[in-house]
């Protein structure tokens, strides 16, 4: 994967890293790359922000993941690994 050290991204409908699902608010959450760690914030989304653990979804409000981590944006679901990916695209 190509570095994104030091950025921040938008999640959702309208935001660098796009989500395709109506669940998912225009500006949902936001992905910042810290120094190699990967941080989410909820910006208050209508739906919620929810990390996945065992199968379920618990509500996230901000904190660092792991890059394996899988996430849950309204009822888009998605890893860290594909956030990062599509920001590296866009």
């Amino acid at each position: 994967m190509k570095k994104i050290d030091n950025r921040t991204y938008v999640i959702g409908r309208q935001g660098q890293i796009r989500l395709f699902d109506k669940t998912a608010s225009s500006r949902h959450a936001e992905l910042s790359v810290l120094n190699g760690d990967f941080y989410i914030t909820d910006l208050d989304s209508r739906n919620g922000t929810y990390v996945m653990e065992d199968g379920r979804r618990k509500p996230f409000k901000e904190g660092y993941v792991d890059l394996d981590q899988t996430l849950a944006f309204g009822k888009q679901v998605i890893s860290v690994r594909e956030l990062v990916a599509r920001a590296q695209l866009g």
